[in-house]
């Protein structure tokens, strides 16, 4: 499973977000509110030769002021994903986060990163259902092209449906006022 988009996908949802950049985002001006984001959650990550499954585990803690200003830390840790039979690890200083609905979408960049090909601004959303299952996406980069960077800010025009949603194994994510 790979946790980035390529090139071509990506650039397709960058045109529709641009496109419906007028969504509700936390930091727009007439919707400014104070929120506060955070979880832990675990998905499959692959099967280990054992046949149990390896999972990844992907925590967040993020805050937007009333003056729009977000700050935030995530952390993935993938066992199944590195170089080497090491662990992946990604660390993202979260700039973005916009609400729409039920669905959180969040952007930053890369603090650290233990694969240096993945190094660029990073994007994902959660969910929180309360007492079912809480939902998180993947983790995707901007794109696979080291000559661009991409701007966390995006997030603001995310939309539900950008990226697909999986009910975590363990772990619970909270969003509130």
């Amino acid at each position: 499973m790979s946790i980035f988009l390529n090139h071509r996908s990506l650039i397709f949802v960058l045109i529709g977000l641009a496109a419906s950049a007028t969504s509700t985002a936390v930091t727009t001006a007439s919707s400014v509110r104070e929120l506060t984001a955070s979880g832990r959650g675990i998905l499959p990550a692959g099967m280990a030769k054992d046949g149990s499954t390896i999972e990844r585990e992907f925590t967040f803690n993020a805050h937007a002021r009333p003056d729009g200003k977000v700050e935030g830390m995530g952390m993935l840790y993938n066992p199944a994903e590195g170089e080497n039979a090491q662990p992946y690890v990604l660390q993202i200083d979260i700039s973005c986060m916009n609400v729409v609905g039920d669905v959180i979408f969040f952007g930053g960049t890369t603090h650290r990163t233990t694969d240096p090909n993945l190094a660029d601004a990073v994007y994902f959303s959660a969910q929180d259902n309360g007492e079912d299952k809480d939902k998180m996406s993947r983790v995707y980069f901007f794109d696979d092209d080291p000559n661009t960077t991409g701007d966390p800010q995006l997030c603001k025009a995310n939309q539900p449906g950008d990226f697909a949603l999986e009910p975590i194994l363990s772990g619970d994510i909270s969003v509130g006022d």
